[in-house]
């Protein structure tokens, strides 16, 4: 593991395996039509409408879309949670598990318009996949903490 003497994690600081793995966006696709990548990149949007870390989601509208929101697991992540949270359309987010955070007790945790689904950690962990091939890392176990898909129908 590298040393990582900032506060964002070395996962994060790498930056090229960040596409949500095939299986998830799959699934995801079979029962949500979304019509915007709230958080992407030029090189791994899954769809024609996207953010990216320059043109930012923060700061725009969502009424009536249907986003797809998997953002960095770093210590941003609250920011985009109240964002599908408070936003007026149905956003479906891909993050930890983080379940002792204080975004997860104010916009999740009680919040009728939330709905939480836990994923079954797959034996070798979750293979996250690079921006610019979308193969999956070359390292033989991927990200395994606790992952939970949230779905907010405001």
């Amino acid at each position: 593991m590298e040393n990582n003497k900032s506060n964002v994690p070395f996962y994060a600081k790498k930056m090229k395996y960040l596409r949500t793995p095939k299986d998830i966006w799959e699934e995801l696709t079979k029962e949500f039509d979304f019509t915007l990548d709230a958080c992407a990149s030029d090189q791994n949007h899954l769809l024609p409408k996207y953010y990216t870390k320059d043109n930012s989601c923060l700061d725009k509208d969502w009424t009536g879309e249907v986003v797809y929101c998997h953002p960095l697991f770093d210590i941003n992540i609250g920011n985009f949670v109240q964002k599908c949270a408070t936003e007026k359309c149905t956003s479906v987010m891909l993050i930890p598990a983080s379940t002792h955070t204080r975004y997860f007790h104010k916009w999740i945790y009680k919040n009728p318009n939330a709905e939480i689904r836990f994923l079954e950690k797959p034996t070798n962990g979750w293979r996250f996949l690079d921006d610019e091939t979308c193969e999956e890392g070359p390292n033989k176990v991927g990200y395994i903490k606790p992952l939970m898909i949230v779905i907010f129908r405001n």
